[in-house]
């Protein structure tokens, strides 16, 4: 599945939060949008979403047409998506189990499946008990069960590692793997370069509604003009103030 989005632009009056976007989003990798707050990643996520609809500017999947000038993503795309949301909020009166269930007789999954997944999450030890008990690391893994329980063609998460331990993060690396590995489709939102950089195929900067940067992070590096070495550090985070202090 390749989605493109062309020329996109999405106004809320005089703002544009999203200018003449245009980018491919390939199958089989992992893309990364990034850049500060109120650069576009979240309104470019809405709009694949289907919650937002552009004033612009299109958006295809293969080539057929799913979002236009006043027109959302429409249903058959959107039962495509998994989506791990920034701020993961549950009933805090529910157990972790019943938010599964709940989520898994709404899209029709089996609860073999939601046994598989709160096995898979570590989270059966903590099955019963009301999510009002939970961490937030353990909040943001049952969001991320949420997100695959139906094993999703389109994988989108804003902010993913926020929260999450070592297990959690590894759990976090074992999608990308899987779901890569499957020739599906993996868009995250993320401030966190430091920890996204090596799993990333393409990162896209954006700044004020503009997409100014894509590349893998070498092409990144060799864009900022950086030099390539092998150390331990921040990373691609430098590439990322290098490209924006280069734009201003």
């Amino acid at each position: 599945m390749k989605i493109t989005t062309d020329s996109l632009v999405v106004e809320y009056g005089k703002l544009r939060a999203l200018d003449c976007v245009s980018l491919p989003i390939h199958s089989g990798e992992v893309t990364v949008l990034t850049g500060p707050n109120g650069a576009g990643k979240s309104t470019l996520l809405g709009v694949l979403l289907g919650l937002i609809a552009p004033t612009q500017g299109e958006v295809r999947v293969d080539e057929r047409l799913i979002a236009a000038q006043g027109h959302f993503a429409p249903v058959w795309f959107r039962r495509q998506i998994g989506f791990l949301p920034e701020a993961v909020a549950f009933s805090e009166n529910m157990t972790g189990r019943q938010v599964l269930s709940f989520f898994a007789r709404a899209r029709a999954v089996s609860k073999s499946r939601v046994e598989y997944v709160l096995g898979w999450l570590g989270l059966e030890n903590a099955a019963s008990r009301r999510v009002g008990t939970y961490s937030r690391g353990m909040r943001q893994r049952l969001g991320l069960g949420v997100a695959v329980l139906t094993e999703p063609d389109v994988l989108i998460m804003d902010e993913p590692t926020g929260g999450l331990d070592q297990q959690g993060l590894s759990l976090l690396w074992e999608v990308f793997a899987e779901w890569t590995h499957a020739g599906r489709t993996v868009i995250i939102s993320s401030h966190e370069l430091s920890l996204i950089e090596r799993r990333a195929s393409k990162i896209h900067i954006f700044t004020a509604g503009e997409l100014r940067a894509s590349g893998t992070p070498t092409q990144l590096r060799v864009q900022s003009g950086l030099p390539m070495e092998m150390r331990v550090g921040p990373g691609l985070d430098e590439v990322y103030e290098a490209i924006l202090r280069e734009k201003r």
